[in-house]
């Protein structure tokens, strides 16, 4: 695709930092990153975002693709956890993002926002931050209609 920032970067007309990649996939270190070392694993074809919509090969290609780059990072960084991300927004391209999290320990322990989080609508982020308790009522509700679509 022309256009492309990521399909760009894939061809070499765009400079980027590349650690690893093979014959499908490359992963970069982002040049705006939220966090530091994040990483930004790309399909070498264009893809749409919509990974959904990807063959299942392809689609578990990526993700070990991405499980490769992330344990590559985790270990160079000497990192305990990695955030694994895919949120079809910002660029049209199937992209997966490793952020890694910093100053987590080696045991596993539950980290808590003080304040939950909620959103109606997309806002340009998404936190893993639990939000207020949701109705059980609606929540039974949807499941019987997502559901339904399975049979």
């Amino acid at each position: 695709m022309t256009d492309c920032i990521f399909c760009k970067i894939v061809a070499g007309e765009i400079p980027s930092v590349k650690i690893w990649e093979n014959d499908e996939f490359l992963a970069i270190l982002d040049i705006f990153p939220s966090v530091k070392w994040m990483t930004l694993v790309l399909t070498k074809q264009h893809h749409d975002s919509d990974v959904l919509i990807m063959n299942n090969e392809m689609y578990t290609n990526f993700f070990l693709a991405a499980k490769t780059v992330a344990t590559l990072v985790k270990n160079w960084l000497w990192l305990h956890r990695m955030a694994i991300v895919m949120e079809w927004m910002g660029i049209n391209h199937a992209h997966i993002k490793l952020y890694p999290l910093h100053g987590v320990g080696a045991e596993w322990k539950e980290y808590r926002a003080k304040e939950p989080m909620f959103f109606d609508q997309y806002e340009g982020y998404i936190s893993t931050q639990l939000g207020p308790k949701a109705d059980m009522d609606e929540l039974q509700k949807i499941a019987e209609q997502i559901q339904t679509q399975t049979k």
